[in-house]
C-alpha cells in the first residue's frame, strides 16, 4: 500500500505522467455514462431530434475533448435540431476549476468563503450588515447545546420553541435538514442531532405570492452574482420550486423544479427536473400555475440584495445566492462560492461566453 501511495505522489508530482495516466482512464470510466445519456429520453420530444449517429459522435466529441461525460446534454437540449450548439455550454470539470481560482478556494477555510460555508458565521455575518437571514437562536457543539453567543443552555430552555430546523453547520445540498416541529419532537430528536455540529434556524413564511405557485416549500431564487474587477453584478437567475414530492424543500436534486427567470421578474417557459428526476414542464405539477405568466414578487429588490451582499465579500469571484422572498422582502438561506452551473445552464441558458467574461479566462 505504501509503495502504491509513492507512485501515486511520483506521478501526481510530474503532471504530465500523470495526465497520460488519469485522464484516458476517466475517458473509459466515464463511456458507459456517455451510453446512457445518449438513451435517456429528450426533455423536448415535441421537437425534431438528431439522429442516433450524431447524438453518439457530438457526446464522444465532449467527451474527448473534455474528459467527462455530458450528463446534462438533453437538459440543455443539445439533442434537438434547433438548438445551439455545445460550445455555447460550459463544461462541468472547467468551470468547477475556474471557479475555484475565480474565488480563490483552494483551502475555504483561510478566506472568506468561510463566511458562506459555515451556517452560523453567515449568520453573524449577514446580520451584522443588515442583511435579512433566518435567525438562529441555539447551536450544537460536541454533544451540548448553547445559544446563539455560545453560552451553554439547557435541553429545557427550547421548550417554548416550535416549528424550526436544525442544520448541519457545514452541511451542503440539504445533507442534514431536520424539522422540528415542537419540544417533544425535539426531545425524540435530540439524540440524533447531538452527534453533530449543528445550527437551530426559526422558520420563515414566504410571502402570499409566492405561496401561489407553490405552498408546500420555500420556493427560492438562485441567483448568481459575479464581482469582475470590482463590479458586482447578476449573471444568471433561476426559481427554484418544491413540489408534493419533494415535502418541504425546493432542492433540485430532491426532485424539485428549476426554472429560469426573465430580465422583467417573468418566469421563462418551461421548469426542469434534474436528470434522472423527470423531464420538462410548463405548468407546476400540484399548483398548476402556468410559468410563464407567474412574476416573480420583489424581484428587482432580490437582485439589488444579492449584489449589496456579495460587494461585502469583495475576496469572492462569484456567489450562488439562495432567496427566499417574504411579505418583509428579500431573506438570504445561504450562499454558495461552490455553486454549480448546470442548474443556471438549464433552466436559464448556456453560460459559456458571458462566465469566460466575467472571469477573463
Amino acid at each position: 500500500m505504501n509503495e502504491n501511495r509513492k507512485i501515486f505522489r511520483f506521478l501526481k508530482d510530474h503532471t504530465i505522467l500523470y495526465l497520460l495516466i488519469k485522464e484516458p482512464a476517466k475517458i473509459v470510466l466515464d463511456f458507459p455514462k456517455m451510453l446512457k445519456v445518449i438513451d435517456s429520453p429528450s426533455y423536448f420530444p415535441e421537437k425534431e431530434w438528431k439522429t442516433r449517429l450524431v447524438r453518439f459522435a457530438e457526446n464522444t466529441a465532449w467527451l474527448l475533448k473534455y474528459h467527462e461525460a455530458n450528463c446534462f446534454y438533453n437538459l440543455y437540449g443539445l439533442d434537438i435540431k434547433e438548438k445551439a450548439d455545445a460550445d455555447t455550454y460550459v463544461d462541468y470539470l472547467s468551470f468547477m476549476r475556474s471557479r475555484d481560482r475565480a474565488n480563490k478556494t483552494k483551502d475555504c477555510w483561510d478566506n472568506q468563503a468561510v463566511l458562506l460555508r459555515d451556517k452560523h458565521l453567515f449568520y453573524k455575518y449577514m446580520k451584522a450588515n443588515g442583511l435579512s437571514v433566518p435567525e438562529v437562536f441555539a447551536v450544537t457543539e460536541n454533544g451540548r447545546l448553547f445559544n446563539s453567543e455560545f453560552e451553554e443552555i439547557p435541553i429545557d430552555s427550547l421548550s417554548e420553541q416550535k416549528d424550526y430546523f436544525v442544520k448541519d453547520q457545514k452541511g451542503e445540498c440539504g445533507s442534514f435538514v431536520v424539522h422540528v416541529k415542537d419540544f417533544d419532537d425535539f426531545t425524540a430528536k435530540w439524540e440524533q442531532i447531538r452527534q453533530r455540529t449543528c445550527i437551530f434556524q426559526k422558520s420563515i413564511k414566504q410571502s402570499r405570492e409566492m405561496d401561489v405557485i407553490n405552498s408546500g416549500a420555500i420556493n427560492t431564487l438562485r441567483i448568481v452574482t459575479v464581482n469582475k474587477n470590482g463590479k458586482v453584478y447578476v449573471l444568471s437567475a433561476i426559481l427554484r420550486v418544491g413540489t408534493q414530492k419533494t415535502g418541504n424543500v425546493d432542492n433540485w436534486a430532491k426532485g424539485g423544479l428549476a426554472v429560469g427567470v426573465r430580465d422583467d421578474g417573468y418566469l421563462k417557459q418551461f421548469g426542469f427536473y434534474k436528470p434522472g428526476y423527470g423531464l420538462k414542464t410548463d405548468v407546476h405539477p400540484d399548483s398548476g400555475v402556468k410559468f410563464s405568466e407567474f412574476k416573480v414578487p420583489q424581484w428587482e429588490e432580490a437582485c439589488e440584495a444579492a449584489v449589496r451582499a456579495h460587494r461585502t465579500l469583495h475576496g469572492i469571484g462569484s456567489i450562488g445566492w439562495d432567496i427566499a422572498i417574504t411579505d418583509d422582502g428579500p431573506c438570504f438561506i445561504e450562499g454558495n462560492d461552490n455553486w454549480e452551473i448546470s442548474l443556471n445552464q438549464g433552466a436559464d441558458r448556456g453560460l459559456k461566453k458571458d462566465w469566460l467574461e466575467a472571469t477573463g479566462e
